[in-house]
């Protein structure tokens, strides 16, 4: 199963010769691709592979391999007469994008170090974490897979390798020893039961999430880099709806979607952020966002036009990223336009939102930050979790009721909290931060931490795969395989 959820559909079923496994009226429906797999570091090292276009192949050979290509290309080739040197790993050969992966060259982070990192710098959990002789690999497993076309000259690698330097240039933040340079879609470790640390299948996020996500901490590196900022006078307003590739995409028709491209999602999520930017409010930028949907050959529905209005006002945002426009205007406006005729020229750069103190209300993020904050307050005071009303945390945080309700839930959505709410004499809210969560895990003894798991099971009315998931990273060296039952690892 394990296999499946990896590559994706991009290799046959079955061998194509001698399978052992499959039926007689079986006939593979479309064209597959291949992967590259390795018996040594040693092989490895000089090439000498075999090409795999089966998943019954390797499920066959699965415990000798040491590693492979966990992103599909679309052909492989043998270099001699012998088929021992393997040849066609290179990134315009790749069929499709399946995973990330992360390779940390230390073992100086335990593994529970590395979920945090994840969840503080990504807001995203792995799908796998594999240990080697001298580290750790992290694979983010995509759950559909980007594919890669000539048609659109490739841009989906360029994107993809934005998406996976961002991932490791995050991550090095917290971690000693993350690679930011090796190849972003090259060979890895094959999973197997003796290095599997940490597997959760249901570990997944689409590729328009990574890119979305991508877009905001390109956004965020520019917010922070205050000094380099130029704020132009009030009486001359640089809006991002004035720009002219603003009018040229509301002015499309044309724009389709479609796995592993910047389609039509991108497009209204961008001209959303453009509304926002200028200080539109949310009611006018879905009116004419369902107007531009309208006017599509192939629209989206109501409900996914909402849903990405509401995102861009989520204030996670600051405006629509420069980059992103120019690939935007350069896949549906013309391959060949410059800046110099999408953007107002102007001379510095404009921030988008004045400094916090200048600001009458405070944007979702920078409360996020402060409750954060405040938890890791409690934290080093020496207590789990807090039980608090309404009004108390409010007040320590400086938070309107309805603001802090959806923070609640927006944190717990992003695996940063556990809380509950309780009604009633004596009611009020119970709230812990996932990191705290997790430290006190690492301090305990394996009979100590089911107690606690139990207790917190309790607390905040978990459901055992909910505290599953996390607890697992935890345990120590000699209960690996208890992991591996809890996660069911099949390698086939």
């Amino acid at each position: 199963m394990m296999l499946q959820i990896f590559l994706k559909n991009g290799l046959r079923s079955y061998k194509f010769k001698n399978s052992q496994l499959k039926p007689l009226s079986f006939v593979e429906e479309e064209k597959k691709g291949s992967i590259f797999i390795y018996y040594s570091k040693e092989a490895l090292a000089v090439s000498r592979g075999v090409v795999i276009t089966s998943i019954e192949a390797i499920e066959e050979q699965a415990d000798v391999i040491t590693h492979w290509t966990p992103n599909v290309y679309r052909y492989g080739e043998y270099t001699d007469e012998k088929r021992l040197v393997v040849k066609g790993h290179f990134e315009k050969n790749l069929r499709q994008i399946n995973t990330f992966v992360v390779d940390i060259d230390s073992k100086e982070n335990h593994q529970g170090e590395i979920i945090l990192a994840c969840i503080d710098q990504l807001g995203f959990m792995p799908t796998l974490i594999l240990e080697s002789d001298f580290g750790y690999q992290v694979y983010f497993v995509l759950s559909t897979p980007a594919y890669v076309t000539n048609k659109s000259n490739f841009k989906v690698i360029d994107v993809a390798k934005r998406i996976s330097m961002a991932i490791r240039s995050q991550l090095a933040k917290q971690l000693v020893g993350v690679d930011i340079g090796c190849n972003h879609f090259g060979i890895a470790r094959f999973p197997n039961k003796r290095n599997i640390v940490f597997y959760e299948s249901e570990n997944r996020y689409s590729f328009s999430e990574w890119i979305n996500w991508s877009m905001k901490q390109a956004v965020d590196q520019k917010i922070e880099a205050k000094a380099k900022l130029v704020v132009f006078p009030e009486k001359k307003e640089y809006r991002q709806v004035d720009e002219p590739w603003f009018y040229l995409l509301l002015r499309k028709a044309d724009i389709i979607g479609g796995e592993g491209r910047l389609g039509r999602n991108n497009v209204i999520f961008t001209l959303s952020l453009a509304y926002f930017s200028s200080g539109y409010s949310q009611e006018t930028c879905a009116y004419n966002m369902f107007e531009f949907n309208e006017r599509l050959k192939e629209p989206l529905s109501e409900k996914e036009v909402e849903t990405i209005v509401k995102s861009a006002y989520s204030s996670n945002y600051q405006a629509a990223r420069r980059d992103f426009i120019l690939e935007l205007c350069q896949e549906w406006i013309a391959s060949d336009i410059q800046e110099k005729e999408l953007f107002i020229q102007r001379r510095g750069w404009w921030k988008f939102k004045k400094p916090r103190n200048q600001r009458k209300y405070n944007h979702q993020q920078e409360w996020k930050t402060d409750l954060m904050s405040y938890l890791n307050q409690v934290e080093a005071q020496g207590q789990g979790y807090i039980e608090s009303t309404r009004k108390e945390l409010q007040e320590k945080i400086g938070i309107p009721t309805r603001s802090l309700d959806r923070l609640l839930k927006d944190l717990k959505k992003e695996n940063k909290v556990f809380y509950r709410s309780k009604r009633g004499k004596g009611g009020g809210i119970l709230l812990m931060s996932v990191r705290t969560f997790l430290k006190q895990c690492l301090r305990r003894t394996r009979e100590k931490q089911q107690a606690y798991l139990s207790h917190l099971k309790d607390l905040f009315s978990l459901t055992k795969k909910e505290l599953g998931m996390i607890v697992a990273l935890f345990l120590e060296e000699h209960c690996r395989s208890e992991q591996l039952n809890l996660f069911e690892a099949d390698i086939g």
